[in-house]
């Protein structure tokens, strides 16, 4: 679905609370984790989710608006976190579920 939305187009970046050699590591071994615009790594900037700074640390870093940036992620409270911080959120508990939340949002994957 990732590389669905960034093949249509759509703005994607990663927030992630990888320790940044592990990170490193797995963009080694799965290439589709190089394929959005960037990514905050958590173990890079000494922030966890769901700490409200690690999500405004990505807004900043690429000019994204809270309110028009959807947040996806496997973490309940993360989620919680993101709504925290003003951004939209979905709870992922599975392939066909964000499916159908992405067409909510008016994503087609």
């Amino acid at each position: 679905m990732l590389e669905t939305l960034i093949d249509a187009g759509h703005d994607v970046t990663m927030l992630t609370n990888f320790a940044a050699d592990t990170f490193a590591e797995a963009r080694e071994r799965y290439t589709f984790l190089n394929r959005p615009r960037g990514v905050t790594v958590s173990g890079e900037v000494r922030l966890l989710k769901p700490d409200r700074a690690i999500y405004d640390i990505h807004v900043e870093s690429f000019g994204l608006e809270p309110a028009a940036t959807l947040f996806i992620d496997d973490s309940e409270k993360n989620v919680e976190g993101a709504r925290d911080a003003g951004w939209q959120a979905v709870h992922f508990s599975g392939a066909e579920k964000l499916r159908s939340d992405l067409a909510g949002y008016g994503f087609a994957v």
